[in-house]
């Protein structure tokens, strides 16, 4: 009985290995972003049970027209969202509970910090990321892709903050894949198989 506990303990923490900072997420499912080159933008609606949202004054959303990074390059003709000023946030907030969620960035490094942080329901921080994107200053479309995945659907808020931040190609995964869950009972239904009979 012991050996299976453990055995249970190594598979929760393997569970619990996943959680923490991607730099992909090929499985996930990026939200496609209408263009739009106005300034100021209210929350919009990035999918069915996705909402985002800037409290940013002049803040952008699917704009278009060439955006500026100084040190870090430019973006011009993809669809980005944006703050569009230093200090301001922009957020991602799920109506149900999401696995994973991250996007491509890029950000004014000469402007301080930008950060990325998942949140749930409750509004209680699950992860937070000071971002670190040196690009060459002519760059053009370039940026690192970041995010979060954890273990179950926690995160309820995607915020993301600082120095010019922008971001394109969010991309979710709303559920833990099935064939995960399936293999981890398979496996420890045979590790309780093992020890019952090893018992007998």
């Amino acid at each position: 009985m012991k050996k299976l506990l453990i055995a249970v303990a190594c598979a929760g923490a393997a569970l619990s290995a996943q959680a923490g900072v991607v730099s992909s997420l090929s499985d996930g499912t990026v939200l496609p972003m209408a263009a739009n080159g106005a300034y100021g933008i209210p929350p919009q609606t990035l999918a069915d049970g996705v909402i985002w949202s800037s409290d940013g004054e002049r803040s952008v959303f699917g704009y278009t027209n060439a955006f500026g990074f100084n040190l870090n390059g430019q973006w011009q003709g993809m669809p980005l969202a944006s703050p569009n000023d230093g200090f301001s946030k922009m957020q991602l907030a799920f109506d149900k509970p999401v696995m994973a969620v991250g996007a491509l960035f890029n950000y004014g490094r000469n402007y301080g910090n930008a950060t990325i942080a998942a949140y749930d329901a409750s509004h209680q921080l699950i992860e937070s990321l000071v971002l670190q994107i040196n690009l060459p200053a002519d760059s053009v479309n370039q940026g690192a892709f970041y995010g979060f995945r954890e273990s179950t659907a926690s995160i309820s808020y995607f915020v993301m903050s600082g120095a010019y931040i922008a971001a394109t190609d969010f991309t979710v995964l709303a559920v833990p894949e099935p064939s995960t869950y399936a293999m981890l009972l398979g496996g420890l239904g045979l590790l309780g198989f093992a020890a019952r009979r090893r018992r007998q």
